[in-house]
């Protein structure tokens, strides 16, 4: 599948409008992003959006349930002074309502022990869930680094008794890291690989029932926690990055077995790196088709099938979206395809 940079370059640029130029200066975007939601939501629902990305996120608390219950954790993090709400869609997780001056949450005995893994937000723990919904089996992971989603699979697939995670990163010192917790976490379901992800098939020589693609890309869902996405990519990084995710996608759905899932996952909002990347592939590959998540953790919203002068196919929508103003979670975009 041959893709040029131009071509995409072509259909996500856009002029701004006075409006959103007005809005980028007040709240330091650059003034592309602010048009993009104007025309997604509307000039009132973009403000909330931007106004959410202003709020800080939760934190959340995964139990690692192979060490200790997550009551047991609970009252071990509140006598320190952590207060903790249950996530009802999440057995075992917590949201952090209160913090202590000390200990942060990466320096308890607890931490140490490998008792639970902190996630910036409850979003990533979305895309596991809805993946491994009644199955047991090995899984790819294939941009794994730093291990909050290849971890929390390998918890699952250990209680379930069946099933070995592969967990692949190009980048060491991101691999590092997921090695980090791996150990802390004592998993031993877990085969880490060192590759790019787009040649992985000539390295593994396998294919997989399961496979999470959380693609490198803008990061613009995580404004929240980092200001510097308002303004860390041009329209022409954007570009970049979307080739990539689709160089991506395009290669790892040929490593599914028939009827298969892989789930095509973004920390972003922007339809450049979501919808329009999912419908390119599979209206370039034949064999594939977008569907619906086999379980409703909560009110997601809809994927988005018309974007300015982009129309998508109509099995685009049964992508997920969070947005930050509508469900208090990071910006993000989970797409399931599944091989006929």
């Amino acid at each position: 599948m041959r893709l040029e940079l131009y071509e995409i370059y072509r259909d996500i640029y856009i002029e701004p409008t006075r409006e959103a130029y007005e809005l980028a200066l007040e709240y330091g975007y650059l003034p592309y992003m602010i048009q993009r939601y104007i025309d997604i939501l509307g000039y009132k629902e973009a403000l909330e959006l931007i106004r959410a990305f202003e709020k800080p996120v939760k934190p959340v608390v995964r139990t690692n349930t192979l060490l200790v219950t997550s009551s047991e954790l609970k009252n071990r993090l509140q006598q320190l002074g952590f207060k903790l709400e249950e996530i009802s869609w999440a057995q075992g997780s917590f949201w952090v309502i209160e913090k202590p001056k000390s200990p942060t949450l990466g320096a308890t005995h607890e931490y140490l022990k490998g008792y639970y893994y902190v996630h910036r937000d409850a979003s990533s723990l979305i895309p596991v869930l809805l993946l491994l919904y009644e199955y047991s089996g090995d899984i790819l992971d294939a941009c794994a680094a730093p291990g909050g989603k290849a971890t929390y699979a390998a918890q699952i697939l250990k209680q379930r008794g069946s099933g070995v995670v592969y967990a692949n990163d190009l980048v060491l010192y991101r691999l590092r890291a997921l090695i980090g917790h791996i150990m802390r976490m004592k998993l031993d379901n877990i085969v880490v690989t060192w590759s790019d992800a787009r040649i992985l098939y000539s390295k593994l020589k396998r294919k997989f029932n399961r496979i999470l693609l959380d693609s490198p890309c803008s990061g613009e869902g995580r404004i929240s926690i980092d200001p510097s996405r308002k303004r860390k990519t041009s329209i022409l990084d954007l570009a970049i990055l979307v080739k990539r995710e689709i160089e991506l996608l395009s290669s790892l759905v040929d490593l599914l077995e028939p009827g298969g899932i892989l789930a095509y996952v973004t920390c972003s909002i922007a339809p450049e790196e979501n919808e329009y990347v999912v419908n390119y592939v599979i209206r370039a590959k034949s064999g594939f088709k977008l569907i619906e998540p086999p379980i409703k953790l909560l009110n997601y919203s809809k994927g988005i099938i018309e974007y300015r002068n982009l129309k998508f196919s109509e099995e685009v929508e049964n992508c997920i979206r969070l947005w930050p103003h509508i469900h208090g979670l990071f910006g993000y975009t989970i797409c399931l395809v599944r091989r006929e």
